[in-house]
């Protein structure tokens, strides 16, 4: 069965109802209508309270991630729009993405492999946006960010499965007042349902939230404390998403799947999600008009050869498809190949970008994976980029 969840809401004073639409061969359900919009500020709280702290016009984008253990990691992406609304995109922990160095694995993975920044390196590479930032959030920032206990509407329940195989109802679906570390667990917790229901329950929490920073701003910058560098952004980020009565709260629609490692999965949902990035997405877009292909290969047998340039790369816009060994570890010079006359331009970017490299085209045998294939040489030494 292949499940597509095509979330996409409008920020509200509370959910409404939810849109999930399942399809099973032939078959389309229409499970619920998850869309409301945020009510008027301005004539809930006093004036003061409403606090825009980006500025008109202005295009930026941070990524939160929530924790760091294998199966309790939350992430968002907050997004500021120079063309439209203020949003917040929902990323699943389970959503298979290409992780630079590694392969393909789950968002949450790329956080065990190499922290926050890989993850949202691994984000850039999937995806072709921009990000401004990114904030790793110890456990408990939610809970110690909020003011107190808050209410939150659930349009799915939570259920917990025990060790002994039992499952219990932790909260039910509706109106409920609950903790603010409540909240916390409502983001990072799977419960015994699909990821499907998770990312529903963690809409709702993250509708919570943002009803409580409209309400007090100073929440953001509480729960952002221990962000790092890019926590001031990661807090006028939420800010001015819970402020913009017209803001959106969304996720990009996925498809269910299987990882490599046969865990379940989830990826992007083909045209559907590629829509999703050119209407909502289109400003932090790094190559509007497509990405070219890439490989890395390791021609000097250092470990952690490949890493910078691929960063680099995948930072101007390049989609890193595959990392490898070369075929020996002897080449004493940095080889960039065209795989065809139409990679040609593509090639000498590479070259400008990395500031050295060999320029050659491959016309014979060019590669249909990837467009561009480097073969690092010993020019560059481990770590460099």
């Amino acid at each position: 069965m292949v499940v597509a969840l095509v979330i996409f809401v409008a920020v509200g004073g509370f959910f409404g109802r939810t849109q999930l639409r399942i399809a099973a061969e032939n078959v389309l359900e229409a499970v619920g209508d998850w869309s409301t919009k945020l009510r008027d500020l301005a004539a809930a709280e006093p004036q003061s309270e409403v606090e825009f702290r980006t500025r008109e016009g202005e295009s930026a984008s941070v990524l939160i991630v929530l924790g760091s253990e294998p199966n309790s990691t939350a992430f968002a992406l907050l997004v500021a729009d120079p063309g439209g609304p203020p949003l917040l995109v929902v990323l699943p922990q389970d959503l298979l993405v290409g992780v630079p160095g590694f392969g393909e694995f789950r968002l949450v993975d790329a956080v065990t492999f190499g922290g926050a920044d890989l993850a949202a390196l691994s984000v850039v590479n999937q995806f072709g946006i921009r990000l401004d930032g990114v904030v790793a959030l110890p456990s408990g920032s939610v809970t110690g960010g909020l003011p107190g206990p808050v209410v939150v509407d659930l349009s799915v329940p939570l259920f917990v499965e025990a060790s002994d195989g039992s499952v219990s109802r932790i909260l039910s679906a509706g109106r409920t007042e609950v903790t603010a570390d409540f909240v916390e667990t409502l983001l990072v917790t799977a419960g015994a349902g699909d990821s499907f229901e998770w990312i529903q329950r963690q809409g709702s929490a993250w509708r919570s939230i943002l009803d409580a920073i409209a309400e007090s701003p100073g929440t953001a910058d509480r729960i952002m404390a221990l962000g790092g560098i890019d926590a001031a952004l990661a807090a006028d980020l939420l800010v001015t998403v819970a402020a913009d009565p017209d803001a959106f709260l969304a996720t990009i629609p996925v498809s269910s799947a299987e990882s490599s490692t046969g865990a379940a999965a989830l990826v992007p949902a083909g045209d559907q999600a590629d829509d999703f990035l050119r209407q909502r997405l289109g400003h932090l877009l790094l190559r509007p008009g497509g990405r070219p292909r890439l490989e890395v290969l390791n021609g000097n047998g250092r470990i952690g050869t490949t890493a910078g340039i691929s960063a680099i790369l995948i930072r101007n816009g390049f989609h890193l498809v595959r990392t490898d060994n070369a075929d020996d570890f002897d080449y004493q010079d940095t080889l960039v190949v065209a795989q065809g006359s139409h990679a040609e331009a593509w090639a000498r970017e590479v070259v400008e970008l990395l500031g050295r490299g060999l320029l050659f085209l491959e016309v014979r045998a060019p590669s249909g994976v990837v467009d561009v294939s480097i073969i690092v040489g010993h020019d560059i030494p481990s770590g460099e980029g």
